[in-house]
């Protein structure tokens, strides 16, 4: 659990951020999570101070493959096809050399509905090779310093793991993103519009493990 001192800090970083800043410029930040930090440190607490060295990370994922969904999930979308599909996947993995951000086409440019994404990965038959709720539920205890590490401030998403909601027979999908102390789990419709900074995640294929 964060000190109240470190989310007061957080709260006057995000305060004192510059207004007005070029779109470009603030998606150089976002595809760069790991030199946005340095910046900020080098900022911060400039180099001839003494630091401590940093932590060494675990990108070990480790995954129950118990699946429990919210209770809004109609039982009628629960077939043993969608059951089955939510364990057909490693339970140990290397977060950052057997997972990259996949975005759909027209993510890359601009925005496209979550259907569209979603019926797209059914009709290539790729929904398996995507990350699912119980991966998103294991990274997210990973904590906040892996997730900024590898996704920065992305919203990441778990397309293998769509359901139907019993309340208002829309399709949801799971996604995690980091507020400014934790890593929050959350669900979206698929009407809603993503863009470049919502990227789904999936296994590397064997010949790109590794890269």
């Amino acid at each position: 659990m964060f000190h109240s001192q470190t989310k007061k800090f957080c709260a006057a970083v995000v305060d004192a951020l510059p207004r007005g800043l070029p779109g470009d410029v603030m998606q150089k930040w976002i595809g760069d999570p790991s030199g946005l930090q340095k910046a900020l440190l080098d900022g911060l607490w400039p180099s001839e101070v003494v630091r401590a060295p940093e932590p060494v990370l675990d990108f070990t994922v480790r995954v129950n493959r118990f699946v429990v969904l919210p209770n809004w999930a109609d039982p009628n979308w629960l077939t043993q096809d969608f059951m089955s599909l939510q364990t057909m996947a490693p339970a140990e993995y290397d977060l950052r050399s057997g997972v990259e951000q996949w975005l759909h086409d027209d993510q890359k440019t601009g925005m496209v509905k979550g259907q569209r994404i979603y019926d797209h990965l059914k009709a290539t038959s790729a929904l398996a090779n995507q990350l699912g709720l119980t991966d998103l539920l294991a990274i997210q205890k990973m904590g906040i310093v892996v997730f900024r590490k590898l996704f920065g401030g992305n919203a990441v998403f778990g397309w293998r793991s769509v359901v139907r909601s019993r309340v208002n027979h829309g399709l949801d999908v799971p996604f995690l993103c980091a507020s400014c102390v934790e890593v929050v789990l959350g669900w979206v419709w698929l009407d809603r519009d993503f863009r470049a900074s919502d990227p789904g995640l999936r296994f590397r294929l064997p010949a790109q493990a590794g890269k």
